[in-house]
């Protein structure tokens, strides 16, 4: 079994009230107000305070190309990336050559060479690091990133594996998408990043306190891949969003985690804390409907919601920071990590607390 030692968060400089995005959007959609006022309700409705961008407003309201905004995904995701992996191996007392597989989380922006080669050339990692760019996940790229640290950690059990998670989401606004999907998109999306390191049981940091992680499911679901996703446009990625996530939280969820506590032999009621991400107020209520929980349970999943919006794939691990500084727990109890993402997809991670 593995266990998870440090995590870390990396806020976008640029930090914005949802009072003010709702603003600005009013402005920007200006030749199509009547079809954004039908709509302007999801920015208040959100429960979203405020969230953090890579770029200054007046960025989002000018004309931009995917090879701009690319380039400016690049430059962002190498600084926000290395200053994050940097304070995620130093709280573990490791230095940046002290593990052996790196895990890149993004769906946001392209790159060749991948990310994690441009880290290796700032922070030094060891030459022969194993590396896993993934990307397409989505929403639920943080929580499939765990998972495979998880059974690499697992096949080799005296080693370490860093995973970080970045997205920037701002970057795929589009100015003159008047559609549904794009304004609830503009509601929601925002930019940062997050890092966690995992190891082996043999690891010589395996006998630190922190989350014990026991098993991990992946599911996807059949013909939803329209339910959440990107369209590759001239002018860069538009956002495909559809209103059946709730349902599908609803009615498939709770199915999920039971296949995965009965093959762990434990039963629903013994899993204590739910760390989940906020894909939005409507999908955080539809896990409390379906799991029988009360408001307080996810509360960690709405104060991220609410002073950072939807990072897309680093957000769960903003959730997982929350609850690691702020959880009241004590030994030996269950919890699950939760996130879907483009497919239409589910991962999920039993832990159990040392």
């Amino acid at each position: 079994m593995s266990k998870l030692i440090s995590v870390t968060t990396e806020d976008a400089p640029t930090k914005v009230g949802q009072d003010e995005v709702k603003e600005f959007a009013r402005q920007v959609f200006s030749a199509e107000r009547a079809g954004f006022d039908r709509l302007a309700g999801v920015f208040t409705n959100s429960s979203i305070e405020s969230r953090h961008f890579t770029e200054p407003k007046e960025w989002y309201g000018k004309e931009h190309g995917f090879a701009e905004r690319n380039a400016l995904y690049v430059e962002n995701a190498v600084r926000m990336s290395a200053s994050c992996a940097r304070r995620c191996l130093s709280s573990a007392g490791l230095g940046s050559n002290e593990f052996q597989h790196i895990i890149f989380v993004s769906s946001t922006g392209i790159s060749t060479p991948s990310i994690d080669a441009r880290l290796h050339n700032i922070l030094g990692f060891d030459r022969h690091v194993r590396r896993s760019p993934i990307w397409g996940i989505g929403c639920a790229g943080g929580a499939v990133g765990m998972s495979r640290a998880l059974e690499y950690t697992s096949a080799f059990p005296s080693q370490a594996a860093l995973v970080i998670a970045i997205e920037i989401c701002g970057l795929t606004f589009q100015k003159d998408d008047y559609s549904k999907s794009n304004i609830i998109g503009t509601s929601l999306f925002s930019d940062g990043a997050a890092a966690v390191l995992v190891v082996g049981d043999k690891h010589p940091l395996a006998g630190r306190h922190g989350l014990r992680l026991l098993d991990s499911l992946s599911t996807i679901y059949d013909g939803s891949l329209d339910v959440m996703g990107w369209e590759v446009k001239d002018s860069g990625l538009k956002v495909i969003f559809s209103k059946d996530i709730p349902t599908i939280v609803h009615g498939s969820v709770r199915e999920n985690i039971q296949e995965l506590a009965d093959r762990n032999n434990i039963g629903l009621r013994e899993i204590r804390h739910f760390v989940v991400h906020p894909g939005g107020p409507k999908v955080i209520d539809a896990y409390e409907e379906a799991l029988g929980l009360k408001k307080d349970e996810l509360r960690f999943t709405r104060n991220v919601l609410r002073k950072h919006g939807n990072m897309s794939s680093p957000t769960v691990l903003y959730v997982l920071k929350e609850f690691l500084d702020k959880g009241d727990f004590t030994q030996g109890e269950y919890g699950l990590i939760s996130a879907l993402g483009p497919g239409f997809s589910s991962e999920l991670i039993l832990f159990r607390t040392e």
